[in-house]
């Protein structure tokens, strides 16, 4: 290294925003040489200087500078060092002599990211190790930069599910609203007209609800509400089933790809869990406790029908069972088209 006098360099200042303070790592053999850069380098940077012996890769760092004694003995630390860096820039200057450049192995060129040769110039030194501290405060920069975009659209992803949660979610009993039902629908259709299998809609209506209401108030009421969206919400057990408040005292149920007498047996059990429950009802004339009726519609859909017939057929039904004396299941296949449709 020369001996000039030392230039009155003044290392820049950190910007406002980041208290940056960088830390060197010298990895320099020759006691001589390590000795003058800690007696330069420690004047404006944080330094680690330690015997070769010593050395401890734990610590953290912001720029290695080594020989090339300590490149041969610990390249393949070196690797690893920057290896677990990535994708942040890790800077490594090595001092060598310009005699000892061409007898560097491509696995040795590839552990470096600038050289300097030895006899070294203190201004030339300092300009190259600002340059690659500079590089590595900019990629920490960068990292930390998107890891706050990375967390902006977590942030907005999460938004976004809620704000489809509001939009699909009854706001009383908290399952899904007549908006998550139409789409379901729509979505349960095409995929039944592609894969032809059978599709089960169910409606079904609190029996003598304004009875109940005028009786226990609305208070009451919503809670009611609330206690049959609850057994609906737990009665449905595959995923593709979907429970919904579709206005009022009515409930949905849209069942994809099962069998009637499957369809019947889920039914049979809500009204069982429904009636264990055990909401008192005083003004019902099929029962102390409050009951439903539903009506049950199911079709193969295909291009002569729409959603709104399988819809239609199952408030048909549904009218039937409150008509035959509530408080029971009517079903129905027979589904007639809204309007005439011509297959393309």
């Amino acid at each position: 290294m020369s001996h000039d006098v030392l230039p009155n360099l003044v290392k820049p200042s950190p910007e406002p925003d980041n208290r940056w303070q960088s830390r060197i790592f010298l990895g320099v053999d020759h006691q001589q040489n390590r000795q003058l850069l800690a007696a330069l380098l420690s004047r404006f940077y944080s330094l680690q200087d330690l015997p070769a012996a010593a050395i401890k890769w734990t610590q953290a760092f912001d720029l290695c500078i080594f020989d090339a004694a300590f490149l041969g003995r610990c390249a393949e630390q070196i690797a690893e060092q920057r290896a677990a860096a990535s994708p942040v820039f890790l800077p490594f200057l090595l001092l060598i002599k310009r005699p000892h450049l061409a007898r560097m192995t491509a696995s040795q060129r590839q552990q470096v990211d600038d050289v300097i040769t030895i006899p070294v110039d203190q201004i030339e030194l300092l300009l190259r190790v600002e340059s690659l501290l500079h590089a590595r405060q900019q990629s920490l920069k960068l990292r930390a930069l998107l890891a706050q975009e990375r967390l902006k659209e977590q942030q907005l992803e999460t938004d976004n599910q809620i704000l489809q949660q509001i939009a699909t979610q009854d706001g009383l009993t908290g399952i899904s609203n007549r908006r998550a039902f139409d789409e379901k629908l729509a979505y349960e259709w095409k995929l039944g007209h592609r894969e032809q299998t059978l599709l089960v809609v169910v409606l079904c209506d609190v029996d003598y609800f304004k009875a109940y209401n005028d009786t226990y108030g609305h208070i009451t009421g919503d809670q009611c509400l609330r206690e049959i969206a609850g057994v609906l919400d737990k009665e449905i057990r595959r995923p593709a089933d979907l429970a919904s408040r579709y206005g009022g005292e009515e409930f949905t149920l849209i069942l994809p790809k099962i069998d009637l007498e499957g369809a019947l047996h889920l039914l049979n059990r809500i009204r069982s869990t429904l009636r264990a429950c055990a909401i008192a009802h005083s003004q019902s004339a099929v029962g102390p406790y409050v009951s439903l009726s539903f009506g049950l519609a199911s079709t193969v859909p295909n291009w002569q029908l729409q959603p709104e017939d399988l819809l239609r057929a199952a408030d048909a039904a549904l009218y039937q069972a409150k008509a035959e004396g509530r408080d029971r299941v009517v079903m129905t296949s027979a589904l007639a088209p809204t309007s005439p449709l011509t297959q393309i």
